[in-house]
C-alpha cells in the first residue's frame, strides 16, 4: 500500500537526469544534475549518435522543495550529427520531458507557472509565485499565456451567442461559446448579422443555437445556420422572467402593499388589529401627482397610436421624447407604470416634536435665540 502513494508525488528531478550533488545555500536548493542517456538524436535528421562535441552548463529553475527554490546545474552536451548528409553538424542534446531548447526553467515548472498566470494574470501571479517560491516576473507570465498553445476545438454543436462591451454603451463585439464544453470559441469584432451569418457558415453541424432576443442574433443564425433550433439560453430566460414581474408588480403597486402588510399583520399575531391610516398629501402634492398620472396616460394612448400606425419603438421614442427603452417596456407591460409613493420616513427630532410645538405657540420662534439661552434640547 505504500508504493502506490510514493508514485503519486513527483519525483525530486525528472527521470531524464542523475543527481551528482546537492549544494544547500541559504535562500535555494542547488541540485548539480547529468543526463542519463549516453547518446541523443539530431532535431533535423533524427539520427542518434554518441559522438560528443563538447560540454556545457545550463542552470534551469525548477520547482521548490520545503519552502524553498531549486535551481538545477546542468552539464549538458553537444553532439556531432552521425549523418554526413545533414546540414547540422553539431547540436545541442534534447530533453523533451525536462526543458524546452533554450529554456531556463523546466516543463513542468512552467506548467505551474502558466496556471498561476491563467488563473489570476500578470502582476497577481507574480506576486503568488514569489510566495509559493517560484519567482518570476508579471511581464514573462504574460508573455506564457501568448505563447500557450491550444488544442484545436472539436466541432461544436451546441453554441451560445451574446455580446460583450468593448466600450460599455458605445461599441459592442459578439462572443461564441460550446455550450457543452463551456468554452469560448470566437470573438467577434462587431454585433452584425453578417459576421455572426459569416461565422456560423464557416463551422458546420450546429445543431442548437442559445441566444438573447437581439434581432441581429436571429436574423444572423437564420442566415448562417437555418436547419439549426434557436432557444433563448437560460440567464435571458431568467431575466425575462425577472422584468416580467418587475412590471406586472409595478402596474398594482397598491395591491401588493397590501397584501404585504395584511401577511406582516397575520404573521405578527395582529391579525385583528386595524393598520395605521396613510397620510394624507397636501392638496397641492396630490394635484400634481394627478396630473404627471393622466400625462403618462397620454403618453401610453400615444404610442399606441403609433404603433397601430406601424411605427417601431426605436421610431416612437424620438417622437414622443422618451428613451426606447422606456417605450419597449410600456408595450410589454400593457400601460403606463404606477409610480410608488416614498415612504415616510422617521425623523431624529420626533421624540421632542410635542416640546417644540409648545415652545413655537409660546413665541420663541427663533431657533437660534432659543438654544443659545439654553432653551431648548440639543438634539
Amino acid at each position: 500500500m505504500i508504493l502506490p502513494v510514493l508514485h503519486a508525488f513527483r519525483p525530486l528531478i525528472s527521470p531524464e537526469l542523475t543527481i551528482v550533488q546537492i549544494l544547500p545555500q541559504a535562500d535555494r536548493v542547488v541540485l548539480v544534475a547529468r543526463p542519463k542517456a549516453m547518446e541523443s538524436c539530431c532535431p533535423i535528421c533524427g539520427c542518434y549518435t554518441r559522438r560528443v562535441h563538447s560540454h556545457y552548463m545550463r542552470r534551469l529553475a525548477d520547482l521548490p522543495w520545503q519552502g524553498r527554490i531549486v535551481e538545477i546545474r546542468l552539464h549538458a552536451r553537444r553532439f556531432r550529427c552521425a549523418d554526413p548528409q545533414c546540414p547540422r553538424r553539431i547540436f545541442t542534446e534534447r530533453l523533451p520531458e525536462t526543458v524546452r531548447p533554450k529554456a531556463r526553467r523546466t516543463a513542468r515548472l512552467g506548467e505551474s507557472q502558466l496556471a498561476i498566470s491563467f488563473a489570476v494574470g500578470g502582476e497577481p501571479g507574480s506576486r503568488l509565485s514569489d510566495r509559493l517560491a517560484m519567482p518570476v516576473s508579471g511581464d514573462t507570465l504574460l508573455r506564457m499565456i501568448r505563447a500557450a498553445s491550444f488544442e484545436p476545438p472539436q466541432a461544436p454543436r451546441v453554441v451560445g451567442i451574446d455580446d460583450w462591451a468593448w466600450r460599455k454603451g458605445q461599441r459592442y463585439g459578439t462572443i461564441i461559446c460550446d455550450l457543452e464544453r463551456n468554452r469560448v470559441l470566437d470573438l467577434l469584432p462587431d454585433r452584425n448579422a453578417d459576421t455572426v451569418a459569416s461565422w456560423l457558415g464557416r463551422h458546420p453541424g450546429i445543431e442548437v443555437i442559445a441566444r438573447d432576443r437581439a434581432g441581429v442574433y436571429a436574423k444572423g443564425a437564420r442566415r448562417g445556420a437555418p436547419d439549426a433550433t434557436q432557444v433563448a439560453d437560460r440567464w435571458h430566460l431568467l431575466q425575462n422572467l425577472g422584468e416580467a414581474l418587475h412590471l406586472a408588480v409595478g402596474r398594482h403597486r397598491k395591491a401588493v402593499g397590501a397584501a404585504g402588510k395584511a401577511m406582516a399583520y397575520e404573521m405578527a399575531g395582529n391579525a385583528e388589529a386595524e393598520p395605521e391610516p396613510p397620510v394624507e398629501p397636501s392638496p397641492k402634492l396630490d394635484c400634481l401627482r394627478r396630473s404627471r398620472r393622466n400625462q403618462r396616460s397620454e403618453f401610453y394612448a400615444e404610442i399606441l397610436d403609433l404603433r397601430e400606425a406601424g411605427m417601431s419603438p426605436r421610431q416612437i421614442a424620438p417622437r414622443i421624447g422618451m428613451n426606447v427603452r422606456t417605450v419597449e417596456r410600456w408595450l410589454a407591460a400593457g400601460g403606463e407604470p404606477e409610480h410608488r409613493r416614498p415612504p415616510a420616513r422617521s425623523v431624529l427630532m420626533d421624540p421632542f416634536r410635542d416640546y417644540l410645538e409648545q415652545c413655537w405657540q409660546a413665541g420663541q420662534q427663533n431657533g437660534l435665540a432659543a438654544v443659545e439661552r439654553n432653551q431648548a434640547p440639543r438634539l
